[in-house]
């Protein structure tokens, strides 16, 4: 059997430890995992946090600050406020907690995703947690095939909206945003 000797430094001493090739195989893995932010398991999960109204200033811009709970994803300021989250379930609850306890007078609701429905790839290319537009956050939703929790959260009428080229909404649909601001 190959031995392969570690060395872990310990605080005023040192301490030699011999891992098998199999040992030590795993320990790699396991740390490979905890660099990329361990989420890519099967227990990670994809939902989205919301709230009627969320602005920029605090403490409702803690939305975009889903990173500090090692969640990946966006997080999108306006009506609606909207976090699209990716990691494991006790992250994501922690963060809505985190939420609720510095905003007590909003709700906060959560939609979740199912992860099978979602490409892959797609999922893949979420790296880190970032602030979007509620454009962006639109995109995002469709590239996803998640689209029509686009249009329930915002109240848009699907019929109405299309897509514009900088990824926003249409000028019809920004008319029916403001009508709908008014009344």
């Amino acid at each position: 059997a190959t031995t392969i000797h570690c060395f872990q430094v310990q605080p005023l001493r040192s301490a030699k430890t011999t891992l098998t090739k199999q040992q030590h195989e795993s320990l790699t893995l396991f740390f490979a995992a905890k660099k990329q932010g361990g989420d890519s398991s099967d227990d990670a999960v994809v939902t989205l946090v919301h709230s009627h109204h969320l602005l920029d200033h605090k403490p409702d811009n803690m939305i975009l600050k889903g990173g500090k709970y090692k969640l990946r994803g966006v997080g999108c300021l306006g009506r609606p406020g909207v976090a699209l989250c990716v990691g494991e379930q006790a992250a994501i609850n922690k963060f809505r907690s985190k939420l609720k306890t510095a905003m007590p007078q909003k709700k906060f609701g959560i939609i979740s995703i199912d992860r099978s429905s979602i490409p892959s790839d797609e999922l893949s290319k979420i790296s880190d947690f970032e602030e979007a537009t509620i454009g962006e956050l639109r995109s995002l939703l469709a590239k996803l095939g998640h689209e029509h929790h686009f249009f329930t959260l915002t109240g848009i009428d699907p019929s109405n909206a299309t897509h514009s080229e900088e990824g926003g909404l249409n000028s019809n649909s920004k008319k029916s945003a403001k009508k709908r601001r008014k009344k």
